[in-house]
């Protein structure tokens, strides 16, 4: 399904507008694209309410209330405090079997194989709420590079959990192409 296609919600059209608006590079396009053949195969469909919203960033709160608008983009006013909130976040949903590795960086196992039901959820309750953010994080970085690498690090774990939720799911790895 593509974009403007009378089976595509509109929520999903004006979302996928606002993931690819600035750029990101060539992971970013990556994780967009399979997280769109994953909305593809589940028809958009997804669960009423989100996972693991205790430690979800509040602005995702006020952009679900906004019913998912392009409106205007959440303030972030302190990139760092929002990326941590992030990564508190994408821990939490993430199943227990990716362990966190190292001490003070905030980062999962990228290996092994087991059930993704923890993250793996479509419809505008599911995955999109962690792209959403990781485009509101990279938004605020505004060009920053000392910053870009959290992001970029926070993307590669995202297309890594994505990638394996797709093929456990049935989809394709590559998701549909943009």
């Amino acid at each position: 399904m593509a974009v403007g296609d009378d089976n595509v919600p509109k929520w999903a059209s004006d979302v996928h507008v606002a993931l690819l608006a600035g750029g990101g590079g060539d992971a970013w396009m990556k994780i967009v694209n399979l997280w769109w053949g994953y909305e593809t195969k589940a028809k958009f469909v997804g669960p009423s309410k989100g996972k693991g919203t205790a430690k979800r960033p509040k602005e995702v709160s006020a952009w679900i209330s906004r019913a998912r608008t392009g409106g205007p983009v959440p303030a972030i006013v302190d990139v760092f405090s929002f990326a941590s909130r992030w990564w508190d976040w994408w821990i939490e949903i993430n199943p227990v079997w990716r362990a966190r590795t190292g001490g003070v960086m905030k980062r999962l196992a990228r290996e092994g194989d087991g059930d993704w039901a923890s993250v793996a959820s479509s419809g505008p309750n599911g995955i999109l709420n962690i792209l959403i953010c990781l485009r509101w994080w990279y938004d605020a970085l505004a060009g920053d590079e000392g910053g870009m690498a959290a992001w970029k690090e926070a993307v590669e774990d995202v297309e890594w959990a994505l990638a394996r939720i797709c093929v456990a799911g049935g989809g394709e790895e590559e998701g549909t192409k943009v």
